[in-house]
C-alpha cells in the first residue's frame, strides 16, 4: 500500500518539461563510400567504406573504415610490405589529429569472425606511432595463422579532443 502511494505522489515543485531529444540529434553521423578515384594519394590499401560519427557533448569523434590491402608484389617481402601498410594506415588515420588529443584504435578481421578485436587503448596522438600498432599486430599475426593480407579489415578510430585552457598572466 505504501509503495502504491509513493508511486502516485505528485511533485510539489513545479518543473519545466525538457524537450525530447532523439538519438539522431545527439550523435551526428556522416557516411560515404570511397571510390578509387577519391583517394588521390597512392596508398597500399583501399578504403571501401568510411563512416564518421560525432558526439559533441563528449568532444569525441568516431570513425569506422572498411579497408582492404592491395595485393602483394611478386618480389616484395611480406613482412616489409605489411610494415609499410601499417605505417601508411596509421598515418592516414591520425594525420589531421592534433598531438595533444587522444586516439584509440580497434581492428577487426571481417573475413574470419572468430578472431577477436585487436585494440590499442586511448593515448596521445604523438604517442601513437606505426611501431606501436605494428608491435600489437605482430603479436596477433604470430599467434594466429588465419590472419591474411588479402582479408578485409574493419578499423575503428576513436578521437577525443582534449580541452585547451586559456591561462592569462596576471
Amino acid at each position: 500500500m505504501a509503495k502504491k502511494m509513493f508511486l502516485n505522489r505528485t511533485r510539489a515543485i513545479p518543473t519545466t518539461e525538457a524537450p525530447s531529444v532523439s538519438r539522431e540529434d545527439i550523435a551526428s553521423s556522416t557516411t560515404r563510400n570511397i571510390s578509387a578515384s577519391a583517394t588521390a594519394k597512392q596508398l597500399p590499401f583501399r578504403v571501401l567504406y568510411e563512416t564518421f560519427k560525432s558526439f559533441p557533448k563528449f568532444n569525441t569523434t568516431g570513425r569506422r573504415l572498411l579497408i582492404k590491402f592491395n595485393s602483394l608484389g611478386e618480389e616484395q617481402d611480406p613482412t616489409t610490405y605489411l610494415k609499410e601498410c601499417i605505417t601508411a594506415l596509421t598515418n592516414y588515420l591520425v594525420d589531421k589529429v592534433p598531438d595533444r588529443d587522444l586516439v584509440g584504435l580497434r581492428i577487426r578481421n571481417t573475413e574470419n569472425v572468430q578472431d577477436k578485436v585487436i585494440g590499442i587503448s586511448l593515448r596521445r596522438r604523438d604517442q601513437l606511432k606505426a611501431d606501436v600498432v605494428w608491435s600489437v599486430l605482430g603479436k596477433v599475426i604470430q599467434s594466429n595463422a588465419r590472419f591474411v593480407l588479402t582479408d578485409r579489415l574493419e578499423v575503428h578510430v576513436d578521437h577525443v579532443r582534449m580541452p585547451a585552457g586559456n591561462r592569462e598572466n596576471g
